[in-house]
């Protein structure tokens, strides 16, 4: 991904200012079309790129992976974790959305069962420098689950 983007999760229905705006930098306002998705943001432009959208509850964590994916993790109701593929998440950036109504929407993520409810998600690099696998830990409240 590239540096000038920055991967976030709104709880549209909480803090709320003005319907459907919220204030990444103090003169930045984002348009949310979904509640309880995950937007990619170019920083440069102050601009949603993609949004990640498959969790039915406000997303409580967000990860990255070795790959290039991404791990978000949704909240109670929703109590699944899922992994963005990142040549999906590539090919939806490579357009230029210049028209909100334009944002490519991802819907479909591997589901990361095991996981349920957490509070907070890290990966765990193989021990070998060269190797591309990985694990997952997933924590809630004094329970670590690893899926590998």
């Amino acid at each position: 991904m590239a540096d000038n983007l920055m991967v976030i999760s709104i709880d549209a229905q909480r803090n709320s200012t003005q319907a459907g705006t919220r204030v990444i930098s103090s003169a930045t306002p984002l348009h949310v079309t979904h509640p309880s998705a995950v937007y990619i943001v170019d920083l440069d432009r102050g601009s949603v790129r993609v949004v990640l959208n498959a969790h039915s509850d406000a997303v409580q964590c967000i990860c990255p992976l070795p790959n290039g994916g991404i791990l978000t993790g949704g909240g109670k109701m929703d109590a699944t974790v899922r992994m963005w593929d990142s040549m999906a998440i590539s090919t939806a950036l490579q357009g230029n959305h210049e028209n909100s109504e334009d944002v490519p929407v991802l819907m479909e993520a591997d589901t990361l069962t095991e996981l349920g409810y957490v509070f907070d998600l890290k990966v765990l690099p193989d021990a070998e420098p060269s190797s591309c696998l990985f694990a997952v830990a997933g924590a809630r409240y004094n329970v670590v689950k690893i899926v590998i």
